[in-house]
């Protein structure tokens, strides 16, 4: 092949496939997110020494993240369907790198009496900058893919978590062991700053995508992507107008109050929202105490435990890139929607079940490893949130939706860690902890079973009747 011909081709390819771009790059945002919101759990055995900190303490600092991420969902959500994706989240990226220099901060020696206080400020203000990936993801998702890729788009979404986990936290675990605590979040700070750089300068939507393929455009908007949703995103107009023009008026004239109360009106969103928080708790076992249970009840060392935790992370990435082939696959054959979507959290959440119960029963490291890769493996199986938003949400409000569902969600962030931390100290081990965690797969499957019904988009959320005149 002549020189250059193979990236030639390579980039005609890319271009007529955009969206797959745009998937990467929202995969980034989640990945470096995830890597922030985990690093503490990496740094803890090390930190929790050096300044002092016992299990409780450190739960509430896992929790902290989630208090404001779950308070700043719903502004986050109507910040996005009114300024866009681009802006927010790279000002969230950069932002959160900031959290992570202030986390560093915690370990100067003038400021270690207070460095409990400056690591929960931190963690607070990290859940605010990191709250627009939940309504700007099914945003994404919903926009940039049609209903037949939509599945494995949204899994290869929601894995990310594990494939960061899985890339970082032996990353983290040396810096930690060779350059010490505060290090790891100056790297995290670096992952920051340049995530937002690059989301920033190429991201586009659709609409204001000017290389957009025709052949590409009839996909989307033939199979089902909301081409035009929201109505708020910013498009250039004709005439060749900055895209920085002021926003087109939207069609979402609705009072959020009234918003809210169509969506909790619907059984099939209330049993989405217990569903999701219920998986969510198996994810924030992971994030948060994971580590530390390695190092506590298998007395690894800090450097093995982070090895260790890539097996199991390595093990979530697979299930969910699986999942959403298999998800697609069962939508082709079956033409159903509840067969594509239920079938994975049925077999996903048996597996987390199984896991996590078989760990109960051994102390050898190996074996741990082995279930819980099992248990990780069929949490992202299980894990279709962000597909389940892109092909429930009212087409008029996906980013509201998307906001709520990840609100409810991250409850679990608040409560799951306090939990744990207390069972560890109260129990003296993990055991009661991982019994939690697999009743929370249970819960998931009996949300799906008996609660959320038969599975189509919801209608569109209608304005308030207007009053009579006097």
């Amino acid at each position: 092949m002549p020189p250059f011909k193979w990236y030639r081709k390579a980039v005609r390819h890319i271009q007529a496939r955009r969206r797959f771009v745009a998937l990467g790059l929202i995969c980034m945002t989640l990945g470096i997110a995830s890597a922030e919101r985990s690093g503490l759990a990496v740094a803890a055995p090390e930190l929790s020494t050096a300044l002092n900190l016992g299990p409780s303490d450190l739960g509430w600092l896992f929790s902290a993240f989630s208090w404001t991420y779950v308070v700043a969902q719903i502004p986050a959500g109507l910040l996005v369907e009114r300024f866009g994706v681009r802006p927010i989240i790279g000002t969230g990226l950069a932002a959160s790198a900031l959290c992570s220099l202030l986390v560093a901060l915690a370990g100067a020696p003038a400021l270690v009496a207070h460095s409990w206080g400056l690591i929960l400020a931190a963690r607070l203000l990290l859940g605010i900058s990191q709250s627009p990936l939940g309504g700007s993801s099914g945003m994404v998702l919903a926009t940039w893919f049609p209903k037949q890729e939509r599945g494995v788009a949204g899994a290869v979404y929601a894995s990310m978590p594990y494939f960061a986990i899985a890339i970082f936290n032996p990353l983290l675990a040396w810096v930690v062991n060779h350059l010490g605590w505060a290090m790891s979040f100056v790297v995290l700070a670096f992952l920051g700053v340049m995530g937002s750089a690059i989301w920033s300068s190429v991201f586009r939507t659709p609409q204001q995508h000017k290389h957009l393929s025709a052949k590409e455009k009839r996909l989307l908007t033939s199979g089902g992507a909301l081409w035009g949703a929201p109505k708020t995103e910013r498009v250039s107009p004709p005439g060749g107008a900055s895209e920085d023009t002021p926003l087109t008026a939207g069609s979402n004239t609705n009072s959020l109050i009234s918003d809210l109360r169509q969506l909790f009106s619907q059984q099939l969103f209330r049993g989405l929202v217990v569903a999701q928080y219920a998986i969510a708790s198996i994810t924030w076992f992971f994030l948060a105490w994971f580590p530390a249970y390695l190092v506590h009840d298998m007395g690894l060392t800090l450097a093995e435990a982070g090895a260790l935790s890539a097996f199991p992370a390595i093990g979530g990435f697979i299930g969910g890139t699986v999942a959403g082939v298999f998800s697609d696959a069962l939508l082709r054959r079956t033409h159903s929607l509840n067969v594509a979507r239920k079938t994975p959290v049925y077999i996903g959440m048996g597996l987390v079940i199984a896991g996590f119960l078989a760990c109960l029963f051994t102390r050898d490291p190996t074996l741990i490893a082995v279930f819980m890769t099992i248990a990780f493996f069929g949490k992202s199986v299980g894990t279709m949130i962000w597909t389940l938003v892109s092909d429930l949400a009212p087409a008029n409000r996906v980013g509201l939706t998307g906001s709520v569902v990840n609100a409810f969600t991250n409850l679990s962030g608040i409560i799951t860690p306090i939990v744990v931390g207390y069972a560890v100290a109260i129990y003296g081990n993990f055991d009661l902890a991982l019994g939690v965690v697999a009743a929370h797969a249970a819960l998931a499957i009996a949300m799906n079973v008996w609660v959320m019904g038969h599975l189509q988009r919801m209608p569109d959320l209608k304005a308030p009747e207007p009053r009579p005149a006097s």
